[in-house]
């Protein structure tokens, strides 16, 4: 007996017990406008970094990047700094900044107040994340958030009590990844399950703390899609200047540096040399990721206006071109034409 297959009966089942007769339903279309493009700044934390930031603002405000991530930290005097840099930069930019917020910089109840003076300077945006521990300490404070989902949950709550306030808007949430690993997971499987609960809890999407494998990231972006993670994963791009600087991002992020790429330093005999070659380095991992398909980029400055510039002149020559991430943007209606002539007939009420 021979048994002819239909068109239907060739189609994938949606489920075992779906009926073969059932078609796969068609995926929906992606209307993704373009990759996002963001930066990452410091408060300045003297009179000397203060009266340089004007020119790197100036300097990102014409790339018209999607967002503008401020840091918080000790250093910079927590959130305050961060809160006084972020009016100034509303006051002085078109920049949309995105305020990084920690479980370690206080209790709840100061988070609380933070995030209401930070919502009242403008910030729409949050990098919800835990903090590093200061040195001689390996656990949070018992009266603070303990982990950053928890932080994330605590802004929905927020928002979802300030409706009127956010003008019934929602304030953006991102919150970190890690292609290879936290140092304090058991594992791959963990982080997974550690990035779905920021998910679970109302994330929007992921920036990556440091790799130096671009296959990781696109290993990590496989694996979440399996485990049911769909929020964008925008991987962390951080310069590379010099071989001395991988040690220091190596040791900063607890992972091994590759041989590989030091090796590649064996050639450089003067700083401008080694300078060139790291920068190539970090132009070629950031045409390799994009080629896997990343959502975005994230530009990590430390406030380096010469080096951003010079990683940017670089993912030029490599065929990558930040300017092709952005829209055209639409014609000005404001303010009027100075040769438009007002019209003299009565407005028609309707």
């Amino acid at each position: 007996m021979s048994i002819t297959y239909s068109p239907a009966t060739s189609t994938p089942r949606v489920s075992a017990s779906a009926p073969l007769t059932l078609a796969e339903p068609a995926p929906a279309p992606s209307h993704r406008l373009r990759r996002a493009l963001s930066f990452e700044v410091i408060p300045p934390r003297s009179a000397t970094q203060a009266a340089r930031m004007p020119e790197l603002l100036r300097f990102l405000d014409s790339l018209n990047p999607d967002y503008l991530a401020v840091t918080s930290s000790a250093r910079s005097n927590w959130l305050q700094g961060t809160a006084d840099f972020i009016e100034h930069i509303r006051a002085h930019t078109s920049l949309r900044p995105l305020a990084h917020l920690a479980c370690t910089a206080g209790t709840q109840t100061e988070l609380l107040g933070w995030i209401d003076h930070l919502l009242g300077v403008g910030v729409r945006g949050f990098l919800a994340i835990r903090g590093d521990f200061p040195d001689g300490v390996s656990a949070v404070p018992t009266d603070h958030l303990p982990h950053a989902d928890a932080l994330v949950q605590l802004l929905r709550q927020i928002e979802g009590d300030n409706v009127a306030c956010l003008a019934a808007g929602r304030l953006g949430i991102g919150v970190a990844a890690y292609p290879s690993g936290h140092c304090e997971s058991s594992g791959p499987d963990e982080d997974l399950d550690v990035l779905a609960a920021k998910q679970r809890n109302g994330a929007d999407f992921a920036i990556t703390q440091l790799f130096f494998d671009p296959y990781a990231y696109a290993d990590l972006c496989r694996r979440a899609d399996h485990a049911g993670i769909t929020i964008p994963i925008i991987p962390g791009i951080l310069p590379i200047t010099d071989a001395k600087r991988l040690h220091t991002m190596g040791r900063l992020a607890g992972l091994p540096v590759p041989e590989s790429l030091l090796a590649r330093f064996d050639r450089a005999h003067d700083e401008a040399t080694a300078r060139r070659i790291g920068l190539e380095i970090t132009a070629e991992h950031t045409a390799a990721l994009l080629e896997q398909g990343a959502h975005g980029l994230h530009f990590y400055t430390f406030n380096d206006l010469h080096t951003t510039e010079d990683l940017l002149s670089a993912l030029q020559r490599a065929g990558v071109s930040l300017t092709s991430f952005q829209p055209s943007p639409p014609p000005r209606r404001w303010p009027p034409s100075p040769n438009h002539t007002p019209t003299k007939e009565k407005d028609t009420q309707i």
